[in-house]
């Protein structure tokens, strides 16, 4: 895998949050349990082609191998933001690391109690409802899916772009697409109100992480940027 010099991004704004900050448009990738320095290597790059929040999502890990991967990251990547998915529990494993929880399971009120204010806590949708609940609880954002038929769930029949469109309206915090979303689909998912996309497979399992990253980063502003000077013009 190359490394290089993350390029400039478009016209990007960042949504405050009760928290933290979430990049807009925001890729977020969405990584899998592997070997620690694999997976630490194909961060790496894929920062360096765009990514902007890491989510490291692993239901079976030791909670100090977490805190060891997690310590890595920090020092080798000390400016993106990082969450960690580990199922209904919320371990705090470092300064400034937030917390991804599934949609049925773990408190967003204790998750919250237990970090500090640099730290995003998000959660899984899969419904209007479901979002306006994590809202209500205080979500800082949240990722609903599954929007496209996805290789990660091949089980999972993909809920639309309708689908997303409706969680958009029904919430006014962050929502992340999530589910078989491609570079190409990616400008699709903003289009109907997505403040950015998460992405696993397309990037874990690419042969260059660093230009698939590159691939949505520029996917993702340039209709992020599109769309800005069409709202300018409306007004």
């Amino acid at each position: 895998m190359k490394q290089a010099a993350r390029r400039q991004p478009l016209q990007r704004n960042e949504s405050p949050s009760p928290s933290g900050t979430m990049p807009r448009p925001c890729l977020m990738l969405v990584t899998e349990p592997m070997e620690p320095t694999r997976l630490i290597a194909i961060v790496r790059v894929a920062v360096a082609g765009g990514v902007d929040i890491v989510q490291i999502r692993n239901r079976e890990a030791h909670l100090n191998d977490l805190k060891e991967t997690v310590a890595a990251l920090r020092r080798l990547l000390p400016q993106t933001l990082l969450v960690i998915n580990t199922g209904t529990s919320a371990p705090a494993v470092g300064f400034g690391v937030g917390i991804h929880l599934p949609e049925h399971g773990g408190s967003l009120r204790q998750a919250r109690e237990t970090r500090d204010k640099q730290a995003l806590i998000g959660r899984s949708v899969h419904s209007a409802n479901a979002a306006q609940q994590a809202e209500e609880e205080g979500a800082d954002y949240v990722a609903a899916g599954t929007v496209f038929a996805s290789t990660s769930h091949p089980d999972v029949a993909p809920a639309g772009l309708g689908f997303l469109e409706e969680v958009c309206r029904a919430v006014s915090l962050p929502v992340l697409a999530i589910g078989g979303v491609t570079p190409e689909r990616a400008g699709d998912c903003l289009r109907v109100g997505a403040a950015g996309v998460a992405v696993l497979s397309p990037i874990m399992h690419a042969a260059d992480p660093y230009s698939t990253a590159q691939q949505f980063r520029l996917a993702l502003d340039t209709t992020w940027a599109s769309l800005q000077t069409h709202s300018r013009r409306r007004t």
